[in-house]
């Protein structure tokens, strides 16, 4: 993304032709690529929300992401057509803006492990809106899966008496997830007729351009102080891995795998959330993470081998 976060310009140039689909197996491996990275990043952002302002640290996110992969687009000719540039700007705002504006101010008030917890809600609202679009329920065997990887999930993160419970934070949590939601059935839509690299480059800048003004009314309230290297490295890897490589990755695998089977495979994040604290930073592995990981990644394959 540009260094200023600016959106990108319309251009009557017709968009190329998308690139062939990824075949099943290279779709769940860049999935799962994503799903790694988003599941440490949550613990990563909650250091991060402790040196740099949220919607600073959301709006340097994607604008360094921004400045990786628009020049990368521009060199291989890629340009939007105009008819999709709405369609971007909406991408940019729901996919970028508001679901890391969400995100990042719930995660000053509430738990990695909270906000992990709500990741569980994404493929449960994605069933809701695919079966309203369908007219039809999802299948049993899909339906079985949600729910068995989303109990994985609550026996994995549920709460004990000593973590301090945020009804604000889990709210804005929510938010970012409705968001997110709403962002994934509209990409699967753009990535039918445009190539991913400029979807994702163009998503990035967008939601840059929208989160810049936010980040300057937010150093009103927070006032600015310089990060530590740590934080600067926190930053490096939400914007280059978290957002340019993984948005990347995710918009290629979405329309092979779908909509409800890729953001099945979410629930996993709470699980890489925790085992990255276990290795990383020496918490202790209890059953309650056994069952639950086991649980979550039965639900995913109960959910893939249902799409197949």
């Amino acid at each position: 993304m540009p260094s200023t976060g600016a959106a990108p310009a319309p251009s009557p140039v017709a968009a190329p032709a998308p690139a062939a689909r990824l075949s099943t197996g290279r779709a769940l491996l860049a999935a799962g690529v994503v799903v790694i990275l988003w599941g440490v990043s949550f613990p990563v952002s909650r250091v991060a929300v402790r040196e740099i302002a949220p919607l600073a640290l959301a709006t340097g996110r994607f604008a360094l992401a921004a400045a990786l992969l628009w020049p990368a687009a521009r060199r291989r000719g890629l340009a939007l057509a105009r008819a999709d540039v709405p369609a971007v700007l909406l991408l940019g705002l729901l996919g970028v803006t508001l679901y890391f504006a969400l995100e990042n101010t719930g995660l000053v008030f509430t738990t990695a492990s909270h906000a992990s917890l709500i990741v569980a809600t994404v493929p449960l609202g994605s069933a809701a809106v695919e079966a309203v679009r369908r007219r039809r329920m999802p299948r049993p065997l899909t339906i079985a899966g949600m729910v068995i990887a989303a109990a994985g999930v609550v026996v994995m993160v549920r709460p004990d008496g000593s973590t301090p419970r945020s009804l604000l934070g889990d709210l804005l949590v929510l938010g970012a997830m409705i968001a997110w939601v709403a962002y994934t059935f509209l990409v699967r839509d753009l990535m039918s007729r445009t190539p991913a690299l400029l979807v994702t480059a163009a998503t990035m800048a967008a939601g840059a351009a929208f989160l810049l003004p936010l980040a300057l009314v937010e150093t009103f309230f927070v006032p600015l102080r310089a990060p530590s290297l740590a934080a600067w490295a926190s930053l490096a890897y939400l914007g280059l891995l978290c957002s340019a490589a993984a948005y990347f990755l995710w918009n290629l695998a979405l329309p092979a795998l779908g909509v409800s089977v890729a953001n099945n495979l979410l629930n996993v994040i709470p699980l890489v959330s925790v085992v990255t604290g276990v290795l990383a930073l020496h918490e202790p592995w209890t059953a309650s993470i056994a069952v639950g990981g086991a649980l979550i990644l039965a639900g995913v394959i109960a959910v893939e081998r249902s799409a197949r």
